[in-house]
């Protein structure tokens, strides 16, 4: 959004008119939640945007259109500047979590969606450098406790799941498992940020929980080429300080 910097992420399984169009209609119910604002202009580049569908959908709300010429997308730098940031900062999020754990898949590259959705989130909450205004204040007109940016944690960190029997308030035996390692993948739209959006690294599946402890240091797995140095190093320690000692003769 040009007036607030607002940066709103839809991911697509295509890019026709049909499912660009609910992406739209995904952006403005939200800042009708948000704010109650309305969209009254769209600049873009020509394409997908240019369709009669997406022109008419357009028409029928009110909505100006401009376009950037072909090959001209610095006339629209905002946008290209934004999604720049994002891209770069989902990214590193990627590289940081390929480096500190080496659990196969946690670094997949299909997960590259929930790396931009939590790149956005977390840009929407950190005020500017120049304003110190966020701009999710600046659409919303009130000012942040800044609490949502207070519960954040790292993309793609270890996660440890309470055992869903636990969750429901019964027990389980004594020497049981009370939870188990998940990947922290960003917070849902649908709730709030107490609610983490996590995968099961076993299955696979992805869901929101909020009973949760997360490992932001990534302390309790071993990073990319640890695993071995660790394990020699605990072997050494053990060395040193776990076996028998005998005085030198010539202390009697």
């Amino acid at each position: 959004d040009a007036a607030t910097g607002i940066i709103w992420v839809e991911n697509q399984v295509s890019l026709g008119a049909g499912e660009t169009i609910l992406a739209k209609e995904s952006f403005e119910q939200w800042l009708r939640e948000k704010a109650w604002v309305e969209i009254k202009h769209l600049h873009s580049d020509n394409g997908v945007f240019a369709a009669k569908e997406f022109k008419e959908d357009c028409d029928t709300k009110d909505q100006e259109q401009s376009f950037s010429g072909v090959g001209a997308q610095h006339q629209n730098a905002k946008a290209e500047r934004a999604i720049q940031t994002i891209m770069w900062m989902a990214r590193t999020f990627m590289l940081h979590v390929s480096l500190r754990w080496a659990e196969r898949g946690v670094d997949d590259i299909a997960l590259w969606g929930f790396a931009v959705k939590h790149a956005a989130w977390l840009y929407n909450r950190i005020p500017n450098r120049v304003t110190g205004m966020t701009p999710m204040e600046l659409l919303t007109r009130e000012k942040a406790d800044h609490r949502d940016l207070l519960r954040a944690h790292v993309w793609g960190c270890p996660v440890y799941v309470l055992d869903p029997t636990l969750q429901d308030g019964k027990k389980i035996p004594k020497w049981n498992r009370r939870s188990r390692i998940a990947q922290f993948l960003g917070f849902s739209e649908q709730h709030s940020s107490l609610v983490g959006t996590v995968r099961n690294l076993e299955t696979g599946f992805v869901s929101p929980q909020y009973h949760l402890v997360f490992d932001d240091k990534f302390e309790t797995v071993f990073g990319a080429g640890e695993a071995d140095d660790a394990v020699d190093a605990i072997c050494n320690q053990l060395f040193k300080t776990s076996r028998d000692l005998y005085v030198e003769p010539e202390y009697d």
